[in-house]
């Protein structure tokens, strides 16, 4: 008999929604929805806000399912390095799993198709991107990072198409957070790569921290960021941007950041490795924080 307290599918239903939840990794799925809508803020001339609703949910399916065939391709590694994900567990099958990369993709192009052909041009493009990356290039050292620091750059930019196509590209605007971006995620990509070393190897994908070393790989990481903190500063310099974000990026992201990289770079453990791919995560949303504040 069916306690008439609790409703019949939530002993199936629920738990399995929750972990389609992890499975998709939702939170980056929801910091990719906020880039699309900064990118959309940073190129606002009308009073449309449907194209920018439209493009971030686009952008959330496309993620999701990125994430998805990500752990997909990586269920070996993940065996190593991440015994908790979801595939590994078998709480949700790998043919169910490859059912969600299709579904969501798909949805995510008709949603683009929704709304223009900018837009649908580059949710088309990360979709391949992501489909190469997973399949092929992650095995490839450097250039599977940069696919993925691109794909974190273009999020703003699919924003800024979705509001309009001529400030899209215009300065100060979605360039400004694309260019960063790119920085930031290839700095966490190069430190994940080191973090995730011993699986990788296990598993045959040579990665940046194979080709030359654990510390020579962080020291790249930690001149990438510094790139990145100079950059940060042109906005000031040019006066685009008032206080708020000179006080977020100078001292929330820059410089603490830059202090713990260069504290990694001399102990890379796994415990301080996890601590600096989490920071520079915090750091991707206090950036969009700044920008809006901007």
């Amino acid at each position: 008999m069916v306690d008439s307290r609790r409703p019949p599918f939530y002993p199936l239903q629920v738990p399995r929604l929750l972990e389609i939840v992890k499975l998709i990794r939702i939170v980056n799925c929801l910091l990719t929805m906020l880039g699309v809508g900064l990118g959309a803020y940073m190129a606002w001339l009308g009073d449309a806000y449907l194209p920018a609703i439209l493009s971030a949910m686009a952008a959330f399916f496309v993620c999701a399912a990125g994430n998805v065939l990500n752990d997909l391709a990586d269920i070996g590694i993940d065996r190593i390095n991440r015994p908790e994900r979801v595939l590994v567990r078998g709480s949700i099958s790998e043919k169910s799993a490859l059912t969600i990369v299709v579904v969501f993709n798909v949805v995510a192009l008709a949603i683009a198709f929704a709304v223009n052909s900018a837009v649908t041009i580059l949710v088309a493009s990360a979709i391949l991107l992501m489909t190469a990356y997973n399949l092929y290039l992650k095995k490839v050292p450097v250039l599977g990072n940069a696919v993925v620091a691109l794909l974190g750059g273009l999020t703003f930019m699919v924003g800024g198409f979705a509001s309009d196509r001529v400030m899209a590209v215009a300065l100060p605007g979605p360039p400004v957070p694309a260019v960063l971006a790119f920085l930031l995620h290839l700095v966490r990509e190069i430190v994940k790569d080191v973090e995730d070393l011993e699986g990788d190897r296990r598993m045959g994908i040579r990665t940046l921290p194979q080709a030359i070393g654990v510390r020579p790989s962080l020291l790249v990481a930690l001149c990438l960021f510094f790139s990145f903190v100079i950059l940060t500063y042109i906005p000031i310099f040019a006066g685009w941007f008032g206080l708020g974000y000179k006080i977020i990026a100078v001292y929330i992201i820059d410089l603490p950041m830059l202090a713990l990289l260069i504290v990694i770079w001399g102990n890379p453990s796994q415990k301080m490795l996890k601590i600096g791919s989490r920071g520079l995560k915090f750091c991707m949303l206090a950036g969009i924080v700044a920008l809006l504040l901007a």
